[in-house]
């Protein structure tokens, strides 16, 4: 198998996972985005792009359970051994909650599933060292979302990611909103699965 590939000559950036970024969850989807929008539909040539979208010990861990499994992982193995190096503590967490931010694919809603991921899994105490200016700070590149959510002061971390939200859909417009809704239900689903019930528990 030719483990090479070539980043250049595409649309989009591929997501890296590895050094400073340790956040499985967001580059499991973007990758799986990536790799839809590319449309890279062969496994091999899946796995040469996902081995790509890694660097530094991010790689070795892939490239050892290759080796170890011999034969070529899918995008959903490659999650899993990586989350299992990259299990954050609740110190971790909240390190990471502090300096999250949107990326540039990402939407507002797809970011608010992994802040309210991590965000929910914080203790009381690590929860009220947080407020609704490190929410603001971690959207302040769309500028547009972020002055309406500074604008209208919430008082809440979850009220906060409503008006983003909110903000978000109208400037979509009810056809995308509905176009995007399976997948984000299915995002919920699969990746952050006690988010769905607590966005029903906030009532949103």
């Amino acid at each position: 198998m030719k483990m090479s590939s070539n980043r250049e000559g595409r649309k989009i950036p591929l997501p890296i996972i590895g050094g400073n970024n340790k956040n499985v969850k967001a580059w499991y989807i973007l990758m799986k985005n990536w790799l839809k929008m590319e449309k890279v539909t062969d496994d091999e040539e899946k796995f040469q792009f996902i081995l790509a979208g890694t660097v530094e010990e991010a790689t070795q861990i892939v490239s050892d359970k290759f080796v170890e499994a011999n034969r070529i992982l899918n995008l959903e193995e490659c999650r899993d051994i990586l989350l299992e190096r990259y299990y954050l503590n609740e110190d971790e967490r909240f390190r990471e909650l502090k300096t999250l931010l949107i990326m540039p694919n990402e939407s507002v809603r797809e970011f608010n599933d992994r802040y309210l991921d991590y965000y929910c899994q914080l203790s009381t105490d690590n929860k009220a060292k947080l407020s609704v200016y490190d929410y603001e700070n971690s959207i302040r590149s769309r500028t547009d979302i972020y002055e309406k959510v500074a604008y209208e002061e919430a008082k809440t971390i979850e009220a906060a990611c409503k008006i983003a939200e909110k903000v978000e859909r109208i400037k979509l417009g009810s056809r995308s909103v509905q176009k995007g809704r399976k997948f984000n239900n299915n995002n919920i689903q699969n990746n952050y699965p006690f988010i769905s019930r607590y966005r029903s528990n906030q009532n949103f």
